[in-house]
């Protein structure tokens, strides 16, 4: 009987959940078409000053740009993952014997973001930029189930199994550096495996369960990250991203207002086809917009206490993501967490400001805790 009655008193909770979750995901639909109806509003724009016949074509590129293979960099190699089996490319720089750094890109970028960190540390560390799954050289598979967070800190772990060294107690530990959605990745993995990570770096970069706690009491985010919904439907976005032989890429890195605001570090034609030309190929695009589409497929991963040190970088002309942020990121920390602002980069500051970038992890490293 007092089984019954428990029960029977859990119903209504089970009702409210399953309406929470309906309205979560009718809101979640509503936000998609809304945001995605206007991004379609820049169409008519680009008609206007590019042309039909332009605005409405784009290209293949067949061959990459010289400065994406470009040795000078490091050695391009690729590894195979024991568990899934998939192949990631990679870019190394440094000595074998070294501690491994880790770089992971983000959106809509690939390792050649990260140059300028394989050029700087590989005087001290085995430096490796990785194509994120999905990304460049790397396999991608088709469905967007392959792009759970899950599945992307799996990779990472196997790449640390893989290229890691040993230290003197027997850890395989990391130097792991993310920037965008590779600094997401950094940080949900370092949570979960802080015996693999040494020290943590974060550059303009949250994790989404700070970002959903962050939007509650600051709507005006929303704005922000509108182009994450609009990413949750279905072809429309491949096809905007690809109008204008890629113009909306183009504007997002080298945009005046989003991109790169540095003028010495402006991308050069060369440079941005670095980016343009994985994104060319049929299909290519949808891999890396699955990331976003598995952010509201189920609930997120919660935050967890940080037990590793950890820098953040954070460029203060960033359009995407608020700096007010912050300190709600900083409350998670529970070693060191310093943070460390340029205020007139933009979201891309590893690029954008590459020199201030090492200077602060040069000093961050070689602090002790």
């Amino acid at each position: 009987m007092a089984l019954s009655l428990y029960h029977l008193l859990l119903v209504p909770t089970r009702l409210l959940l399953k309406l929470s979750k309906l309205l979560e995901w009718l809101a979640m639909r509503s936000a998609s078409y809304l945001a995605g109806a206007a991004y379609c509003l820049w169409v008519p724009w680009l008609v206007l000053t590019q042309g039909p016949c332009r605005a409405f074509r784009w290209r293949v590129r067949e061959t990459p740009p010289p400065c994406l293979t470009d040795a000078s960099y490091g050695e391009h190699r690729y590894l195979q993952l024991k568990s899934s089996r998939l192949h990631l490319h990679y870019v190394t720089a440094g000595q074998k014997e070294a501690q491994l750094m880790l770089c992971l890109h983000g959106f809509p970028q690939n390792w050649f973001a990260l140059r300028y960190q394989l050029q700087e540390f590989k005087k001290q560390f085995q430096v490796v930029a990785l194509d994120m799954r999905g990304y460049g050289g790397s396999d991608a598979l088709r469905g967007k189930q392959h792009y759970q967070m899950e599945a992307l800190l799996e990779d990472v772990h196997g790449v640390i199994q893989v290229l890691g060294i040993k230290d003197q107690k027997g850890f395989t530990k990391c130097i792991l550096v993310g920037h965008d959605w590779g600094g997401a990745i950094a940080w949900e993995f370092a949570m979960n495996h802080p015996d693999m990570v040494e020290k943590l770096i974060i550059m303009n970069a949250i994790h989404s369960s700070i970002l959903k706690e962050y939007i509650a009491c600051h709507p005006c985010q929303l704005l922000r990250s509108s182009y994450v919904f609009m990413f949750q439907l279905q072809r429309l976005p491949e096809l905007l991203l690809s109008l204008g032989d890629f113009q909306l890429l183009k504007d997002t890195l080298a945009g005046r207002k989003g991109g790169i605001q540095n003028p010495e570090r402006f991308l050069t034609a060369q440079e941005l086809e670095t980016y343009i030309f994985g994104f060319s190929k049929s299909g290519a695009l949808t891999p890396a917009l699955d990331y976003y589409r598995n952010i509201f497929s189920r609930s997120p991963m919660q935050c967890k206490d940080m037990l590793v040190p950890m820098l953040v970088i954070w460029g203060g002309k960033d359009v995407y993501l608020e700096a007010g942020m912050i300190p709600f990121l900083e409350k998670y920390a529970r070693k060191r967490c310093l943070v460390e602002r340029i205020p007139e980069a933009s979201h891309f500051v590893s690029e954008d400001q590459p020199d201030k970038v090492n200077q602060l992890i040069w000093s961050f490293l070689q602090d002790s805790d």
